[in-house]
């Protein structure tokens, strides 16, 4: 019973977590969109920086290995506080798991290294530059310079400023150069499908970073696979 018991309550936990946090990420980027100027102006500006993105990942494959301490892969929660704590990040033991369920994208008990740059690109939106410069003085500037164009590249998309992103806003800004061709409709249906990985039709910021880490190709590169861009 009590076994039972705890498998329907996790998907509450999660759910929660994900309302909570996706509310709260929402707000943060509300507030960067009326604070900040759009660096991005058409989607192959940010095709264009992709190079620069895996250059900026390789940083922050240097800091994941730290905190994964035996080595495995992921972090696991007890590895998580240690990061959230060099960090300087306050949260209640309730609040770091939370945190853990809502960067566990593909739901593997884990933080592996994709996940770990939603991680660390929320704590950097959510409480500022004082978050890279903690995890390494050295590389902050660096880890700032991804952190602000990931973010940027996805308030590109998200028109309505609202935190998520729509198959129409990823079609609408893919062809509104006008010296540009179309693209194909099953382009664009094919780029969102594989963002929204909740298939619900929208694309919150963690599902557009964790799409962004594959197409900049870094994962492919350490792990073999044949997988490329869009």
């Amino acid at each position: 019973m009590g076994a039972a018991a705890s498998i329907c309550v996790e998907p509450m936990k999660r759910r929660r977590a994900e309302k909570e946090l996706d509310e709260k990420v929402a707000a943060a980027l509300r507030e960067r969109a009326r604070s900040r100027a759009r660096t991005f102006r058409s989607v192959n500006s940010i095709t264009m920086r992709l190079p620069r993105f895996k250059e900026g990942l390789r940083d922050i494959k240097d800091v994941f290995d730290h905190y994964d301490e035996d080595s495995n892969g992921t972090i696991d929660n007890e590895e998580l506080r240690g990061c959230l704590s060099k960090l300087q990040v306050q949260m209640s033991e309730k609040e770091a798991d939370d945190v853990h369920r809502y960067c566990d994208v593909d739901r593997r008990n884990g933080i592996q290294f994709q996940e770990f740059v939603v991680l660390l690109c929320l704590m950097y939106l959510l409480f500022g530059p004082d978050v890279t410069r903690r995890v390494s003085e050295f590389e902050s500037a660096k880890l700032n310079y991804v952190f602000d164009e990931l973010i940027d590249a996805f308030l590109f998309f998200d028109k309505d400023g609202d935190g998520k992103m729509r198959r129409k806003d990823v079609t609408r800004r893919m062809n509104e150069t006008s010296h540009q061709e179309r693209t194909p409709t099953h382009i664009t249906a094919r780029l969102f499908k594989e963002m929204d990985l909740n298939r619900n039709g929208k694309v919150n910021l963690k599902e557009f970073l964790f799409s962004m880490v594959r197409w900049a190709g870094l994962d492919t590169e350490d792990d073999g696979s044949n997988e490329t861009s869009p």
